[in-house]
């Protein structure tokens, strides 16, 4: 039983601030899998559905769904007496905004699921983090994002978050998982800092952060992006901890994003009669970029090693600059939103009144919709590679989930298909690629009577690499099978689309039940 200070009446039952409490602990749990998954990708390979990091992903995921929907039902009924904001309705039943948005967003990616195993089914195993069917999980789950923030900024002044510094620590947790969803979103670069580039990757950045950052600022008070950034950052260090007491590959804990952070709450210290002025968001905006570009070329330079080409890095700056300028015009409007959800006038009281506000609205769906265009950049790949590009080096260990081989042994019918088509994708990241063939066996014995009765071949485009220059490397991999591999990796790559043909070939005084076995691949590289 709780006494709202506002309301001046006893509320019994579930309350809205217990309700944002389930779903932010719900929405944790599926934020650490999505880390997982990526970090079990690269560990241990792609699985199937109910792999573990899945069930943290999508479990967590369905908790938030049934707590939103848990709300619009309280609400139907009248039962959150301590519900703030705006409230529709669609016949009998009430949709707070904030909660409504978060159900959509759920849906949205719940739906993501269906499409996901039609584009297996079609296209093959989505190895990159941009494909549609993850793009929309990021869709989804953001929105669900922004509903929850929507749902506790209706909250001020509201029940157990009556007191300011309750409800400011409340809009935290959505703030850090629309970063840690940007995050995740940008894991071509995040994962690896070689893939970094000095242009497209600021840009990225530059459209999405400072909309988070001016938002926060406009809506929650002066440190909520300093704070937010703070969060963020602790978040990625306790999963980067934990994914290396598993034993598990990690993210970078960079970028530090409560760098740009503190420098737009410094701004508004300093100009505290301007903050509120969309001006004053451009601004915010501009700076914040600057500020992130700054860091990252210090970064890539004095702790990467691999400074960024100052010709490709001005050039890049300027449109860099304009999307940090408009996102923070859109972290303005947003913010006012926010705002005004926790107004008793509603967004007049922000926007002066509702003629502006829809004009505000229509403004940002603008801007989002021009920014999302603009992050098309069709590849554009050269001619396939020639065997000598590739720049092979022999080496006697490295990481088989990286191999372009390793897609074969993730098939339950390697090896006893007789032919495979498979597909390999991956974005340039300076890592070496290997690129041999492997055999593999239940145990030491059985390995060592088969492999010399096999011929591993391997042509690209239609050209042969010569194994006998490289040394065989032996490793066993987490499912107890015994593996040796050619060892061979390629240092260099570039944008373009190749055809790998491995073949398996039993010999004279094979043991029976070895057949021979063809894998072609088409193995595409891409730029970052």
């Amino acid at each position: 039983m709780k006494t709202s200070p506002t309301l001046g009446h006893r509320v019994t039952g579930p309350t809205t601030f217990s309700l944002l409490a389930l779903a932010y602990v719900a929405g944790a749990v599926s934020m650490w899998g999505v880390y997982f998954d990526t970090s079990w990708h690269r560990t241990i390979g792609r699985d199937s559905f109910f792999s573990l990091p899945h069930l943290f992903m999508f479990g967590g995921g369905a908790a938030v769904g049934v707590v939103v929907a848990a709300a619009i039902a309280l609400a139907t009924q009248g039962r959150l007496r301590d519900l703030g904001g705006p409230i529709g309705r669609l016949g009998p039943i009430r949709l707070p905004f904030g909660f409504a948005l978060a159900a959509a967003g759920v849906l949205i990616a719940v739906l993501g699921i269906p499409v996901d195993a039609w584009f297996h089914a079609t296209f093959g195993k989505d190895v990159l983090i941009w494909s549609w069917p993850h793009m929309q999980g990021v869709i989804g789950g953001s929105t669900g994002a922004l509903g929850l923030l929507f749902a506790a900024a209706a909250q001020r002044g509201r029940g157990a978050l009556a007191p300011p510094w309750r409800w400011q620590l409340a809009m935290l947790p959505p703030l850090v998982d629309l970063l840690h969803r940007l995050h995740y979103a940008l894991a071509h670069y995040t994962m690896t800092p070689p893939s970094r580039t000095p242009d497209f990757y600021p840009f990225l950045v530059a459209l999405a952060v400072p909309a988070i950052f001016v938002a926060a600022l406009r809506a929650a008070g002066v440190w909520a992006p300093t704070l937010a950034g703070l969060l963020f950052f602790v978040v990625t260090a306790l999963v980067d901890t934990a994914l290396r007491a598993l034993d598990f590959e990690r993210y970078t804990v960079t970028p530090l994003l409560v760098v740009p952070a503190l420098a737009v709450s410094a701004l508004a210290l300093a100009a505290p009669r301007r903050r509120d002025s969309l001006s004053f968001a451009v601004g915010a905006g501009l700076l914040a970029t600057l500020v992130f570009v700054g860091m990252e070329t210090a970064w890539m330079a004095w702790v990467v090693g691999q400074p960024w080409p100052t010709d490709r890095l001005l050039a890049g700056l300027p449109r860099a600059l304009v999307a940090g300028g408009l996102s923070g015009g859109v972290g303005w409007i947003v913010g006012g939103f926010l705002r005004a959800a926790g107004e008793p006038l509603g967004v007049a009281a922000v926007f002066g009144n509702r003629r502006r506000a829809r004009w505000a609205t229509g403004v940002a769906m603008a801007l989002v919709v021009v920014g999302l265009a603009a992050t098309y950049q069709p590849q554009r790949f050269g001619p396939p590679m020639r065997v000598e590009e590739f720049g092979l080096v022999a080496v006697d260990r490295f990481k088989v989930q990286e191999a372009v081989f390793w897609e074969a042994l993730l098939q339950d019918e390697w090896p006893t298909e007789p032919r495979l088509e498979l597909r390999s994708e991956g974005i340039i990241d300076g890592i070496p690629l290997p690129i041999g063939p492997t055999w593999c066996a239940a145990s030491v014995q059985a390995l060592e009577a088969e492999l010399p009765h096999l011929r591993l071949e391997l042509e690209i485009n239609g050209a042969p690499v010569d194994f006998s220059r490289y040394p065989m490397v032996r490793q066993r991999l987490r499912d107890g099978r015994l593996c040796e591999w050619a060892g061979v990796v390629s240092t260099f790559q570039r944008a373009s689309v190749n055809r790998f043909v491995y073949t398996v070939t039993p010999m004279d005084g094979a043991p029976a039940g070895l057949r021979p076995t063809r894998i072609d691949f088409e193995v595409v590289f891409k730029d970052p």
